[in-house]
């Protein structure tokens, strides 16, 4: 069976931090059964914070802001710090940083697909930002996740300079909203099932059955 799964998702959201090692223990449990299956992950754009500035802002500022208060954003940022250590992520409940604009991370993404290597650099900058507390609109931080993920400083300039891939980056971003896309994580298998939120993997295991099932 061959299954494309498009996955809306930001790079500084911690549920698709959370989700996207849930899909890929989905998958790797799919294939213990059927080792035949060709299951292929599309990274899809959106932004959480389009409106942020280019160079970002302080990020206990940004959290207080837009979820009132400083004790409620310490509280929610344990409760997922909490499921992300349960799923073997590493996480940090530190709020002193920086948050960034996440439009070139996603378009350096679209650059990682043309290689291969899309997941590779969407977990870099997972681990980056949530574990390690880096500053992602840094281009030393981001240069360095490049290179982690086996790209270079030439695909940072190639990203920066392409107005047409910028361009279809906004426009993918676009199309997810006008499908309805309206929080993140969202995947989206074979164009036929959504499964919006990082769901346990027994969930996804289940689309993969009943995608099965209906296969010609």
């Amino acid at each position: 069976m061959e299954t494309k799964i498009s996955i809306y998702s930001d790079v500084v959201c911690p549920w698709c931090y959370i989700g996207k090692k849930r899909i890929e223990d989905a998958i790797e449990l799919r294939k213990k059964s059927h080792p035949n299956d060709k299951i292929e992950i599309e990274w899809k754009a959106f932004q959480l914070n389009p409106n942020l500035s280019e160079e970002g802002e302080d990020r206990v500022l940004h959290m207080s802001r837009k979820f009132g208060s400083a004790e409620r954003v310490k509280m929610m940022v344990q409760r997922v710090a909490d499921i992300a250590l349960a799923e073997g992520l590493p996480f940090s409940t530190e709020q002193q940083g920086h948050q960034p604009n996440t439009f070139l991370l996603h378009a350096l993404i679209r650059r990682a697909k043309d290689k291969g290597k899309a997941s590779e650099l969407t977990g870099i900058f997972f681990k980056n930002f949530f574990a390690e507390g880096k500053n992602l609109s840094d281009p030393a931080v981001i240069l360095e996740s490049l290179k982690e993920a086996g790209l270079n400083e030439d695909d940072f300039n190639y990203i920066k300079e392409n107005e047409s891939i910028l361009k279809e980056v906004q426009e993918e971003e676009l199309r997810g909203r006008q499908l309805g896309v309206s929080g993140v994580p969202f995947f989206v298998f074979n164009e036929k099932y959504a499964v919006s939120g990082a769901q346990e993997s027994n969930l996804f295991l289940q689309v993969f059955d009943q995608l099965e099932k209906e296969a010609p």
